[in-house]
């Protein structure tokens, strides 16, 4: 069989644990190199010993860490194909009147600024290879507002993010799309702090009871989906957003 991703070089951010590690164990098999970025050392654990993968530890808020990242694909693998933003937060459904400065910021500055950055810093190498495909990882809450007011507008922010880029350098053989997933099995909630609000976890739980399906979709479901958008079957996918949600965004 036909690896989808034979030779294409691709960066993929939180790529310790969840959907990124998912994004990273089936690109890999796939016949992709992966540069596999997390802040979490562990990053280096997983993926020290696949040949078809080079973990780095880095911050995505730090641009140093960004340059770093893109650099390496560019220095070890000759160039870059695919960039994953899968990273990122939630803001643990705290909704306005008790969403402070600290907790907007930290959420837009890994959700949204750190997409931006990376795409930023990726864009000139990729067109430079000839194009290539960037997902994005948003969120149903994007389409429907029912989390909190940071984690909401950073989603919704990733979607316009997302259909600039799309118009803008689709010429220049650049994709770029996004992925709502509705509630994915990771550790999303750990890496976000503290504990969820009890009030906005309370009107949340209610909609979740009137959803079609009430399990969480493995992280594997996920990739599947990502490796469709970066393979040369949808070539012709440019801009879209893709509800990955078992029919949550339906309610």
């Amino acid at each position: 069989m036909t690896k989808q991703l034979e030779g294409k070089i691709a960066i993929v951010t939180g790529a310790a644990s969840g959907m990124g590690k998912s994004i990273t164990e089936l690109f890999t098999r796939e016949g992709a190199k992966v540069i596999a970025a997390d802040r979490d050392n562990k990053v280096s654990e997983i993926w020290d010993s696949d040949q078809n993968a080079i973990p780095i530890i880095a911050d995505i808020t730090d641009s140093k860490d960004i340059n770093r990242i893109v650099e390496t694909a560019k220095e070890k693998f000759g160039g870059l194909d695919a960039v994953l933003n899968v990273a990122g937060i939630n803001d643990l459904n705290y909704p306005l009147f008790d969403t402070d400065d600290e907790r907007w910021n930290k959420v837009m500055d890994i959700d949204l600024k750190a997409p931006f950055r990376l795409i930023r810093r990726a864009l000139p190498i990729m067109i430079e290879n000839g194009g290539g495909s960037i997902v994005n990882i948003g969120s149903y809450a994007a389409l429907r507002g029912n989390h909190g007011p940071s984690y909401t507008a950073a989603k919704a922010g990733l979607v316009g993010l997302t259909r600039s880029i799309a118009f803008t350098y689709g010429r220049s053989g650049i994709r770029c799309n996004i992925v709502h997933p509705g509630g994915v099995d990771t550790n999303i909630s750990d890496n976000s702090g503290t504990n969820y609000h009890s009030e906005g976890q309370k009107s949340l739980s209610a909609i979740i009871q009137a959803m079609p399906v009430k399990y969480f979709a493995k992280p594997t479901e996920i990739a599947n989906i990502c490796l469709f958008l970066c393979s040369d079957k949808a070539t012709w996918v440019n801009g879209a957003a893709i509800s990955v949600d078992g029919g949550m965004s339906t309610c």
